[in-house]
């Protein structure tokens, strides 16, 4: 189960193995929002995400005979990077599946992992994660989900959430992506336990709503029609485990247009000269747009991820 204490344990295994990314403040932010803001720059993590934390966790924790057996995922990438790499380190076969659409950068380093990678005949994560697990079961892997996961929640979210209220336990708002739900429902989970009052605000696509059609009907939508987009990453449905642990606890959903994710991408090279993936800049663009509740105290925004091919950065920057 996702406890206080299980992720007090996997920060304590992952302390001496990540980076302990920065937080820095950002004048312009805290300007325009008229409160203090803070990045927390996540997207220096190892293999450029977040998602190192989750996949080298899960690793750590398999049985021998889930190792002999190699491990399996399904991602739009910054996942499949995190558990390839732990994989290798530990000589463990790992095959990722991932959709017809992805980032040509998370494709090819995937492969200069060691990865086996293969790409589905489906644009969209959902057609693609359900086309996946039939290969996994017939070949008997062992499933890591990218998301739907206590141990991931644990590592991903919660570990992430511990750090950053060791630094700066003053801070009351907390504005991240969501998509499937594993980085949000773990994080929600550890920081509302230590402060009831903090404001967790998710950001995700106006094409792909999961988190909101879900609060919205009590349930977890776990399939949504596949969109066109730059952010992969949190296209899709949202995890029927992260939504126990979400429910009741997500304070706004800012939905984000694909022109707004663009202008959120220059405006962070314009500002801070930071190059993200475009999944990370929901958070910077529910900034600008002014989708947010009220903020009263010191706010971080959580940048996740820096795996954008060149072909995307220039379509974005030339738009």
């Amino acid at each position: 189960m996702l406890t206080i204490q299980t992720i007090v344990e996997a920060a304590r295994f992952l302390k001496p193995k990540i980076v302990a990314t920065p937080i820095e403040y950002s004048p312009a932010l805290s300007q325009l929002l008229k409160v203090p803001v803070y990045l927390k720059l996540e997207f220096l993590q190892h293999t450029g995400s977040f998602k190192f934390r989750g996949g080298l966790y899960a690793i750590s924790l398999l049985t021998e005979e889930q190792k002999k057996k190699g491990v399996a995922t399904c991602s739009a990438g910054n996942h499949g990077l995190a558990l390839a790499h732990a994989a290798s380190q530990s000589k463990i076969p790992c095959t990722v599946f991932v959709p017809k659409t992805v980032d040509q950068a998370k494709f090819e380093k995937l492969k200069a992992l060691g990865a086996q990678v293969e790409r589905s005949p489906f644009p969209g994560y959902d057609e693609t994660i359900k086309w996946s697990l039939e290969i996994i079961k017939q070949k008997d892997m062992h499933f890591i989900s990218p998301y739907d996961d206590e141990e991931i929640m644990t590592a991903n979210g919660g570990t992430l959430a511990l750090e950053i209220l060791e630094e700066l336990p003053e801070a009351t708002h907390f504005i991240l992506p969501a998509g499937g739900g594993g980085l949000l429902a773990g994080f929600t989970f550890y920081a509302k336990n230590k402060n009831s009052r903090c404001k967790m605000i998710a950001c995700q696509l106006e094409g792909s709503p999961a988190l909101k059609l879900s609060l919205d009907k009590g349930a977890a939508v776990t399939e949504v029609p596949p969109c066109e987009t730059v952010a992969g990453a949190i296209e899709g449905g949202l995890g029927e485990h992260c939504f126990d642990y979400l429910k009741g606890r997500v304070d706004h959903v800012a939905l984000i247009s694909e022109q707004e994710i663009f202008a959120a991408f220059r405006w962070m090279l314009a500002s801070h000269q930071y190059l993200i993936e475009p999944s990370s800049t929901v958070p910077i663009a529910a900034c600008l747009k002014g989708d947010l509740p009220r903020l009263e105290g010191p706010t971080v925004l959580v940048l996740t991820g820096r795996n954008v091919s060149f072909d995307t950065i220039r379509k974005m920057v030339c738009a």
